[in-house]
């Protein structure tokens, strides 16, 4: 059983199809990054994980449960969270 998987996961805004059918599977021994160009979606499909977005289309499982339609505080009792970027973490180090 994958950690995390999506299926189908599309999201728009607009016109601008910022995810458009993402498929992919996550198993926990896997290291991934996720690297793309800037506007590529990669802040988007973060956001839909997270549950900060909700997509118009698709799944998302986390440890085989189905987490597409839970609020964010409920993705987080799941387990599934995130880190914002933070530049200077500890300002006294260097």
């Amino acid at each position: 059983m994958p950690l995390l998987a999506t299926e189908g996961l599309k999201k728009s805004f607009g016109d601008m199809h910022a995810v458009d059918g993402v498929n992919f599977s996550i198993d926990e021994t896997q290291l991934v990054a996720l690297v793309g160009s800037n506007g590529a979606g990669k802040t988007t499909l973060v956001n839909l994980i997270t549950g900060l977005l909700q997509p118009d289309a698709g799944t998302i499982r986390f440890q085989g449960q189905e987490v597409t339609s839970l609020p964010v505080y409920g993705r987080i009792k799941a387990g599934i969270a995130r880190s914002f970027q933070i530049v200077n973490l500890f300002d006294l180090l260097t």
